[in-house]
Order: C-alpha cells, then sequence, then structure tokens
C-alpha cells in the first residue's frame, strides 16, 4: 500500500512541475513598458490551455496533499 502511494505521489508532484512548466507566463515582463503586445489575438488567444493547465495543477496538488497525509496517517 505504502509503495502504491509513493508512486502515486511521484506521478502527481511530475504532473505539477509540468502542468506549471507549460503555463503561459500571467505578466508580459518587459513588454509591457513600451506598451506592445506580443500577440494579434491580445491577451486572451491561449486563455483556454492556461486555465486547463492551471485545473491540472490544482488537482495535482489537492492529490499530493490528500496522499501526503495519507501516507503520514498510515506510518
Amino acid at each position: 500500500m505504502v509503495n502504491f502511494l509513493a508512486i502515486v505521489l511521484v506521478i502527481a508532484a511530475i504532473i505539477i512541475i509540468v502542468a506549471v512548466t507549460l503555463q503561459d507566463p500571467k505578466s508580459e515582463g518587459l513588454g509591457t513598458l513600451s506598451g506592445t503586445q506580443t500577440n494579434v489575438f491580445g491577451k486572451s488567444a491561449h486563455k483556454s490551455k492556461n486555465e486547463m493547465l492551471d485545473k491540472v495543477a490544482v488537482a495535482g496538488g489537492v492529490i499530493l496533499f490528500l496522499v501526503s497525509i495519507l501516507m503520514l496517517a498510515i506510518n
């Protein structure tokens, strides 16, 4: 049981890392100083992708938290 939970813990951590890495930055950084936009469609071009990755990261975090608590309770 502990080995299975450890594997789920590692998979959840990898999912969080991948989801956060694939997200586009929330701000444009120094590009906002000049007032230019790097995207033709404005800021909402990749909104659905970022929303999905946000949900995946939150779900991975919840799974990571719950499995960590469960492993602590078992040990």
